[in-house]
């Protein structure tokens, strides 16, 4: 909003290299804002942000692009094919299609793309012809395949934000823990209103 007040203060936040911090707060808590500031969306009114020791501002917009990969609560859900939602994530690999299919393999995608008719090159929108549109719970395997090749072309800073609005408990608790299955030793931050779908993070944060 407008306002003067500040949505975060005195905030002292370590993201410890190789590890999954979950951060856990009620909607306005500033949750998001942390996301677009680490994202660069945002830049900090005060204080400042830290990359090895380096000031996040001094760092080329492009090149910390390059390592970063966020799914954000309604990620993005492209009128593309399956193929090009999943290598948006890194857009000058989009023509690997080895690393595209990898991906979907591991974030386990590989049975909705093999229920599309065209496989990879099924638009993902009833709005073209032989068109298909995917239930929550497929676009986020393809969200999680969009991580995973940024993660393949080099990526080394995850960010999940509630990805799972949409999924049941059970769904969603399922959801992070295959997260962090795939992404154990890369440095993760994952969103959250619930304690229960981040239990097995290495630090949580409230």
């Amino acid at each position: 909003g407008n306002s003067d007040r500040p949505v975060l203060d005195g905030l002292d936040l370590e993201l410890p290299i190789g590890k999954s911090t979950a951060i856990v707060g009620l909607n306005g808590a500033g949750k998001t804002t942390i996301v677009k500031l680490l994202a660069k969306l945002y830049r900090p009114t005060d204080g400042r942000i830290t990359v090895d020791g380096r000031d996040l501002a001094l760092i080329g917009e492009r090149d910390w692009q390059r390592h970063l990969a966020v799914i954000f609560q309604d990620y993005v859900r492209y009128e593309l094919s399956a193929a090009d939602n999943i290598g948006l994530s890194r857009p000058a690999r989009l023509a690997d299609r080895a690393a595209i299919t990898a991906a979907a393999e591991r974030a386990g995608a590989t049975e909705v793309v093999a229920g599309l008719p065209d496989g990879l090159d099924t638009p993902l929108s009833r709005l073209y012809r032989g068109g298909r549109d995917l239930s929550g719970g497929q676009w986020q395997r393809i969200a999680l395949a969009r991580a995973m090749f940024a993660v393949a072309s080099g990526a080394s800073l995850l960010v999940l934000d509630e990805p799972t609005a949409q999924l049941d408990v059970r769904a969603e608790v399922a959801f992070y823990d295959r997260f962090l299955e795939l992404t154990r030793g890369l440095t993760t931050v994952l969103i959250s209103h619930r304690f229960s779908s981040v239990r097995r993070a290495d630090r949580i944060v409230v």
